[in-house]
């Protein structure tokens, strides 16, 4: 199951006024393991917006899973723009098979992400310390797509907020929008996750022609590296 990543700035507890929005998408990749893209979520994420003193982030799949995480819950990976995020509890439920097959192009996959920036509607109240959220509803904001793997790169980016160097990668048929990154690639006949969200083009804007994904190979060899 795919969740997005949500973070919201503010100046004391109670405060009426809170800016913030999506950041982008994650999955679960083990029970107690998700994984988004290290642009989406690293040490800079964790920083309030400016003109705020405090902000908190959660990661939220459907309306009652919502999981507030803390910088000292993340492990980056930056070389593959993945951000390995620790959870306290387990998600069985939510886990879809990984691929550790060849991809082939032409195959039909999906994706599932969210629109970056926007907002979800939040049930929430302030505790002595924190704000604590009840319920989300996010279907407005689902950004989704759906075609083939158009091709296979290796990929060397060097961008203000993506650095990677030889690095298997895939490029899908569709465009997308910001947001959708830190979301899985998904083989549609099979339902096993081949990628993850990475990069869209063109750069800095909200709406991308072309979008690539970091092999899921690439990730499972990380993962047992540092295991």
């Amino acid at each position: 199951m795919t969740g997005l990543v949500l973070k919201l700035s503010y100046n004391k507890i109670g405060d009426s006024t809170l800016e913030g929005g999506i950041c982008g998408s994650f999955f679960v990749l083990k029970p107690n393991l998700a994984i988004t893209a290290n642009h989406v979520l690293n040490k800079q994420t964790f920083i309030p917006n400016p003109g705020f003193k405090y902000c908190q982030l959660w990661l939220i799949i459907e309306q009652n899973t919502i999981i507030e995480i803390f910088a000292n819950n993340c492990t980056e990976h930056s070389e593959i723009d993945t951000t390995f995020i620790n959870l306290k509890n387990s998600y069985p439920e939510y886990i879809r098979p990984i691929s550790n097959k060849n991809i082939e192009i032409g195959i039909e996959c999906k994706n599932e992400g969210f629109i970056g920036g926007t907002m979800p509607v939040l049930e929430a109240n302030w505790s002595q310390t924190r704000l604590v959220i009840s319920n989300c509803t996010y279907e407005e904001t689902i950004a989704n797509g759906k075609g083939h793997i158009k091709s296979k790169k290796i990929m060397n980016v060097n961008a203000n907020d993506i650095k990677m160097t030889e690095i298997y990668g895939l490029e899908t048929s569709y465009g997308g929008t910001k947001g959708m990154s830190g979301g899985p690639l998904i083989n549609l006949k099979t339902d096993e996750i081949v990628g993850l969200m990475s990069i869209g083009l063109p750069a800095d804007v909200q709406i991308k022609k072309t979008l690539f994904a970091v092999s899921i190979k690439e990730i499972m060899k990380k993962l047992e590296n540092v295991a």
